[in-house]
């Protein structure tokens, strides 16, 4: 053999080798421990969340992660969870689907696909400066609210209300995917939702804290419905996604919103009264009247008169699309004619000879019309007889829905217990302690006239059926709530009658209702002395400027419940009686005194923002709740506290008062030399 040919194979064999694998390099990838998922990169943020991007080592694809936000509090992690839930039950072609979710040090966080390309409201701000895109075709952006159409439908099908609809939360990718994003406000229909879907309904006290302390208004100004304004009393269900829907086509006719203002009071009181300029008055577009006529109806204030399905505003912008004329123009007979002409122009450039024959045609479709309809309310009959079998069905339900109905009114959570109270009885009428319950809430909310009826259906003749009965011959509208007057009229009737549970829900549902700094301090002046009756003259200041609040020297105040979610930023209660720290929750306290009162622990006080309290001549023998606050000025003095070890564990302290003789002379050398120590007699 030749060396040239010895080398040859040789080199042949080493070259073989080399490229034959002895390893399963993907095997052993999976077999091998670490982190999941590495190369973080920041992508964007929101209210709660922040989103980045990383690579999931065992798949080897990119994804996008969601964890909250530093900034947010630990106390919002059963959201933040139930969002993951209820997105990953949905899984449709058109809704950013979950991958996984977990806990990271006791963090949540889940993975979703990472969809690449613009939300819906750039590509609007795009199309309104002029830049050229597919979009600027009306049909393309017509294809695009449809596939987000069919993605809400989805969702309604599984019983699932997206509450949160705006460009915004619609991706589109490079490559045409439409996905809708952001399940964050999302709520469930427990009567329509899957079994696997109802802990997620559950009413937890952190829900119930975010409802107050955030506010009544869940949604964005500009999409959402009269509804989630708080400004009304209605219950939000499908047709609030309709009205949201309705808005998101007025922005894709008009590249605009259809309610603006100059503060928020203003747009939602403009949403309320569906107060916007219809889209062919706007200067961006010509919009076509029979989309205009969709738009319009989508958005009408009454719940009634919008459209009653997704699948309904569909067919209607399908129908425009396809040239034909839509219910919501309400379009004449010669108008559906001219439709008629422009999908058939070849059909009628025919001569007059065939006008006979035209004019059979037309009334064979009227007929089909006719066939259609009768054919949809057969369908109807049917779908009527499915659902009251699948009522009767579900009916051993009923009792599981009225269990959270009593969880979520002991937590003082009415709207979510009246959801589930009406869930309860839509199930089984025969639920009495549902009925009567039910009763209760509508009370609590001033709808006498539904709780008559409730309380007529329970057979009920107690003390506050009778009270019930009086008010609702005075007030027959339950829309409208009670003046200021006769509201305390009302808390005072149950008061007198010894109804407390009664009494004691009206005051809470009024402290948590969307009240000005005036009609705050009314309420509170009167609701004090009806809860200490007989009370002395009331000593109250409030100073609006620097957020102070002082009922310091009121010594026969022992409750005061309803002071809860007040403005203030420091409070003065010294020198009365109030026994624990509940009546400071939902205020944003950084000064608190509370001396000379029967304060004797500190487990009830949840005002994590203070720096300055004083618990001065109180019967406080322990601060480790203090051990996660900010506290820097404290005032311990003549209190049973002895041991210095837990002050220690005050990070932030910087100032602290005692009695002398409270600590040894030994105890103050352990302390951070940054502690201010001050002795008083």
């Amino acid at each position: 053999m030749r060396k040239e040919d010895k080398f040859n194979k040789n080199f042949g064999q080493l070259f073989e080798e080399a490229f034959t694998p002895e390893e399963r390099p993907l095997e052993e990838a999976l077999r091998r421990g670490g982190e999941r998922y590495s190369d973080f990169d920041f992508y964007r943020e929101g209210g709660l969340k922040q989103i980045r991007t990383c690579l999931d080592q065992r798949t080897g694809r990119r994804v996008a992660m969601a964890t909250m936000k530093p900034s947010v509090g630990s106390d919002r992690k059963e959201t933040f969870i139930r969002e993951a839930r209820i997105n990953a039950a949905l899984q449709h072609p058109n809704i950013v689907p979950v991958y996984d979710v977990g806990l990271t040090n006791n963090e949540p966080w889940f993975t979703m696909k990472f969809i690449e390309g613009q939300s819906l409201k750039e590509i609007v701000q795009e199309l309104k400066t002029g830049t050229e895109s597919r979009f600027n075709n009306l049909a393309e952006r017509l294809e695009l609210f449809l596939k987000v159409c069919d993605a809400v439908a989805y969702a309604h099908s599984k019983g699932i209300l997206h509450l949160d609809l705006k460009p915004d939360n619609i991706r589109v990718s490079e490559y045409g995917d439409v996905v809708l994003c952001d399940w964050g406000l999302a709520d469930i229909i427990p009567a329509e939702c899957e079994e696997p879907l109802l802990e997620v309904c559950s009413t937890t006290e952190t829900d119930f804290e975010e409802m107050t302390l955030d506010g009544v208004v869940k949604g964005s100004p500009g999409y959402m419905a009269p509804e989630q304004t708080g400004l009304i009393k209605e219950r939000k269900g499908k047709h609030t996604d309709i009205f949201s829907l309705g808005a998101v086509l007025y922005t894709l006719l008009t590249y605009e919103k259809a309610f603006t203002g100059k503060d928020l009071e203003t747009i939602l009181h403009r949403t309320v009264e569906a107060d916007f300029i219809p889209p062919s008055r706007m200067k961006t577009n010509t919009v076509p009247y029979s989309l205009e006529a969709v738009c319009i109806k989508a958005l009408s204030k009454k719940i009634s008169d919008r459209y009653t399905s997704i699948k309904d505003l569909q067919g209607e912008v399908r129908d425009f699309i396809n040239g034909f004329t839509t219910e919501a123009e309400n379009a004449s007979l010669m108008k559906s004619l001219h439709f008629w002409v422009k999908r058939n122009r070849t059909l009628s450039a025919i001569s007059l000879i065939a006008f006979c024959l035209l004019l059979s045609l037309l009334i064979v479709f009227v007929i089909n019309l006719k066939l259609a309809e009768s054919n949809a309310k057969e369908v109807a009959e049917k779908l009527r007889i499915e659902k009251e079998y699948h009522m009767r069905i579900n009916r051993g339900a009923a009792p599981k829905f009225f269990e959270r109905a009593q969880t979520s009114y002991k937590t003082y959570v009415f709207d979510d217990a009246l959801n589930f109270c009406s869930s309860a009885v839509e199930l089984d009428e025969t639920l009495i302690e549902a009925w009567k319950l039910k009763a209760n809430i509508h009370f609590i909310r001033q709808e006498f006239k539904a709780a008559q009826e409730a309380f007529e259906k329970a057979d009920d003749k107690s003390p506050l059926a009778k009270v019930n009965a009086e008010y609702a011959m005075y007030k027959d509208d339950d829309s409208k709530p009670l003046n200021a007057e006769d509201y305390l009229n009302l808390v005072k009737t149950l008061r007198d009658r010894q109804l407390f549970r009664q009494f004691a829900n009206l005051i809470h549902y009024k402290i948590y209702s969307d009240l000005t700094v005036e009609e705050r301090i009314a309420f509170c002046k009167e609701a004090v002395i009806l809860h200490n009756y007989p009370m002395e003259p009331l000593k109250f200041y409030f100073d609006k400027q620097s957020r102070h609040l002082d009922l310091s020297g009121n010594l026969q105040l022992e409750v005061a419940l309803c002071f809860q979610n007040f403005p203030a930023e420091s409070a003065d209660f010294s020198n009365t009686k109030i026994p624990n720290f509940i009546c400071f929750r939902g205020q944003k306290l950084k000064y608190l005194d509370v001396s000379h009162t029967e304060i004797y622990e500190l487990h009830s006080l949840e005002n994590a923002d203070l720096i300055d309290l004083n618990l001065s001549h109180t019967g406080v023998s322990n601060l480790t709740p203090l051990e996660d606050f900010s506290i820097r000025k404290l005032n311990i003095s003549h209190t049973q506290i002895k041991g210095i070890q837990t002050v220690l564990k005050l990070n932030y302290l910087q100032e602290l008062i005692v009695h002398k003789g409270q600590f040894s002379p030994l105890a103050y050398h352990v302390l951070p030399k940054t502690v201010k120590v001050i002795e008083v007699d």
